[in-house]
């Protein structure tokens, strides 16, 4: 709405583009994923936290939080991107290889709220 915040990944050979910006009382993240065909907009909006928050809460990459499933047509994986003090945003990653030998993105953003027990919301593999 007032302003975008572009965020950078540690890795600069990824082409997917990612940003911010805050969305009433929420943030709104926008991630471009980008694949051989046409790229995937993916749009979540996060309640009650502000774009400073949530950009601190960036560290430059996904951080994996299932192990990756790939058979050369289908790979899917879960990745948290931000572990926000509320909860996190997790990237449900779904690339199909169709039969022109093209791959497609099925991607989902969502958020999942922290309990109030929880120290945080996923536990990171070392």
């Amino acid at each position: 709405m007032e302003h975008i915040l572009q965020l950078g990944w540690d890795d600069h050979a990824i082409p997917h583009k990612i940003w911010i910006e805050q969305y009433y009382d929420g943030c709104r993240i926008c991630l471009k994923v980008v694949k051989d065909v046409e790229p995937e907009m993916l749009s979540l909006i996060v309640p009650n936290i502000d774009v400073q928050t949530t950009h601190k809460a960036w560290q430059g990459k996904a951080t994996n939080i299932t192990p990756a499933y790939d058979d050369g047509v289908l790979f899917t994986q879960t990745r948290s991107l931000f572990n926000l003090p509320h909860g996190c945003v997790i990237w449900a990653v779904t690339h199909i290889q169709m039969q022109n030998g093209l791959k497609m993105s099925a991607d989902k953003l969502c958020f999942v709220p922290k309990y109030s027990n929880q120290v945080s919301c996923f536990k990171v593999p070392a």
